[in-house]
């Protein structure tokens, strides 16, 4: 991260009260683990709202507390206490239930094992009716849908998705589908299953979100957490996971620059080998050659939608049909390490 002198020192004199209030979690108590100074807002739900409003306080990222602190800096403490809220539902302070509409039974997160020691928690529902969403069932009826409860941490949700960030915020979803920022009018997900709040505590939302690919959402989160593309390259590779998926979901959920770049590369290299050589030729010959990493990184993420529509028409799902392997180093516009 390159900034300024001043910067710098902005950085040196509040990193220590960004530490400590990183690190000032309620463990257990279901509180956020930054400190959020603003009141209740007065249009809070009553006891008497429709269980579809449930209340809910809303919680601004980065908090007030935190003003003028780079939220690149903020991020970079959330990597590296990430081992101290990974896997700790009892720090958690919201929980994301994703639905896999398409799943018969119970179905297969590709590499859960590897990423948490956890196991993960499935229920069942009838339908996508509000009123069928918080039954349980022993046995679950032919028509079932499962879906999966993550207890997670906003803070680590909000700092990497804007979608997330404006609907813990007090967005509605609808504002927000609408919006300049994803999710983008081109979603695969209808209409009746926008994400919406359930029945919950006011420190502790509870989010139905039905992504496009709920298979690939667990590995997106990892990412968040650690910001390493580790789990999610090798699923790619082993072709455990569907490249358009995961592009979807990023596109959804409003991800930052980092992961739209790693996905624009990594199709470059694996999915379409020609237009990675064209593109590499096409420098060679060139009289000037760009090298500003921040011209690259936004074309790749530009792109990134445009390779979606292209997949479309292609009918490529995630599959390598002889395709041969391109090393990572023809990257051009790659600047983040990948292990």
């Amino acid at each position: 991260m390159s900034i300024d002198n001043s910067l710098c020192r902005v950085c040196h004199l509040k990193g220590a009260q960004v530490d400590s209030l990183l690190l000032k979690c309620c463990r257990g108590s279901g509180q956020s683990m930054i400190p959020h100074n603003s009141p209740a807002p007065a249009q809070a739900c009553k006891p008497t709202s429709p269980p579809q409003m449930p209340s809910f306080e809303p919680r601004l990222f980065p908090p007030p507390s935190l003003t003028g602190v780079p939220i690149e800096y903020i991020t970079d403490q959330l990597h590296n206490l990430a081992t101290h809220f990974w896997d700790k539902p009892e720090t958690a302070d919201c929980t994301i239930i994703i639905p896999f509409p398409h799943a018969q039974g119970i179905p297969e997160l590709p590499a859960f094992s590897s990423i948490s020691a956890l196991e993960p928690s499935f229920s069942f529902t009838a339908s996508y009716d509000s009123t069928n969403l918080g039954r349980r069932a022993t046995q679950p009826p032919l028509n079932a849908v499962p879906r999966i409860s993550l207890p997670l941490h906003a803070d680590y949700l909000s700092a990497h998705s804007s979608y997330l960030r404006g609907l813990f915020s007090g967005a509605l979803s609808l504002d927000l589908m609408y919006s300049a920022t994803p999710p983008t009018s081109n979603s695969s997900v209808p209409a009746d299953r926008l994400p919406r709040l359930m029945p919950c505590s006011p420190d502790h939302p509870i989010l139905f979100l039905p992504v496009p690919d709920p298979t690939t959402f667990h590995l997106i989160v990892h990412w968040m957490y650690f910001g390493d593309f580790k789990y999610i390259q090798e699923c790619l590779h082993q072709g455990l996971i569907q490249w358009e998926g995961i592009a979807r979901n990023v596109e959804y959920l409003g991800l930052s620059a980092e992961l739209k770049i790693f996905l624009g590369n990594w199709y470059n290299a694996w999915l379409d080998p020609d237009r990675e050589s064209e593109m590499c030729s096409d420098g060679d010959d060139s009289d000037t050659v760009f090298t500003d990493s921040d011209e690259d990184d936004c074309s790749t993420e530009i792109e990134l939608e445009d390779i979606i529509e292209t997949d479309n028409e292609k009918n490529l799902r995630g599959k390598i049909p002889g395709a041969r392997p391109i090393s990572f180093q023809s990257f051009h516009s790659l600047e983040l390490p990948i292990s």
